[in-house]
């Protein structure tokens, strides 16, 4: 996901006041509740994962 996609993504919610959490992932309803963004270089390993390189991302924190 880009980064204006999940700008567009998230202006379509109806509750722009609601607070945003990120899934655990190993446990269902228990969620991470996101406090900023940090910019960071990747390198893409898989789909699903990244370490450091040389491609711009965002870090959801």
């Amino acid at each position: 996901m880009t980064v204006s996609e999940l700008v567009r993504a998230l202006q379509a919610l109806p509750d722009q006041d609601a607070t945003v959490v990120i899934g655990e992932g190993m446990k269902p309803d228990t969620w991470l509740i996101v406090s900023g963004v940090v910019p960071r270089q990747i390198a893409r390993i898989d789909p699903d994962r990244a370490a450091p390189g040389t491609e711009a991302a965002i870090e959801i924190v």
